[in-house]
């Protein structure tokens, strides 16, 4: 019998020990590969749990224990009212006030009224208010204006000395107030005409967790108005005015968008608001 070759040994177990070198690293990357590939969707898997749970926690209305909690813990005005009055509602009408906070057309609608129901609203008496009924009258789009400084209407204009007029916008869903829009306006009257308008500034309540409202800086104009009757004696005077900006931003389920609304009154010797609205700026 010939024996092999000591060169021919030695080269076929270089060969086979190549051989399996080469398996073990294959089977090494092959094993990093499927760690990689388990860590990636690991990773996604995390990344789209923490986004869905970040999503939830950016939604304080997200359910009505989420919304009492919200309540309980905020610094606006109205929530420790609108706390009670949310707690006393059914089971039903809670779920139900809660899908109206996540209702963009409500807000739309809310937004669009405040700019049609300007006109009508006077001061003269003290408290005037106008109000717009959705949903079976579940929710209530309204508008009213206060004055300070007379007790009962008058047909003439306003005594010397100085007068606030407040313009507010609001809408309550279910009977709670969940936003409220105030301007207002301090100016002097001599009795005959408005010589001065001597501040403007406003104040919100927001309540509705999914959306936020930020003021701009109340703006206040001494305005003129002139008459000149056909055949008869022109007439001028003053009106005083103001405004603000509100600017908001709306993340309600997946909808986001921005809107910017003017505050706008108008208000003359008598103590009438001639003309108000929340129009797009």
């Amino acid at each position: 019998m010939t024996k092999p070759s000591t060169t021919t040994e030695r080269f076929s177990l270089q060969k086979s020990g190549n051989n399996v070198k080469t398996r073990t690293m294959h089977g090494m990357a092959a094993v990093l590969s499927a760690v990689g590939i388990l860590t990636a969707t690991a990773s996604q898997v995390s990344a789209a749990e923490a986004t869905q749970t970040s999503t939830k926690q950016i939604d304080p209305a997200a359910t009505p224990a989420a919304y009492v909690n919200y309540l309980r813990h905020s610094h606006e005005d109205g929530a420790a009212d609108a706390l009670k009055k949310f707690r006393h509602l059914t089971r039903t009408e809670q779920a139900k006030f809660i899908g109206y906070l996540h209702d963009p057309a409500l807000l739309k609608s809310f937004l669009n009224k405040a700019a049609e129901q300007g006109s009508g609203l006077s001061a003269r008496s003290q408290n005037t208010s106008n109000t717009t009924s959705l949903r079976n009258g579940d929710v209530t789009i309204g508008q009213e204006s206060t004055i300070s400084g007379i007790s009962t209407a008058a047909a003439r204009p306003l005594p010397s000395g100085n007068h606030t007029v407040t313009y507010t916008t609001y809408v309550k869903y279910l009977g709670i107030k969940v936003i409220k829009l105030s301007l207002w306006e301090n100016f002097h009257s001599n009795g005959r005409d408005i010589t001065k308008v001597n501040y403007a500034d406003a104040a919100k309540r927001n309540i509705t967790g999914v959306i936020s409202i930020s003021k701009g800086t109340p703006k206040k104009v001494l305005s003129n108005w002139r008459w000149c009757p056909r055949g008869g004696r022109c007439t001028s005077g003053h009106n005083a005015d103001a405004s603000v900006v509100w600017e908001g931003g709306v993340l309600i389920r997946g909808s986001n968008w921005q809107f910017d609304k003017e505050q706008w009154m108008r208000v003359n010797i008598y103590g009438e608001l001639e003309n108000c609205s929340l129009r797009n700026v």
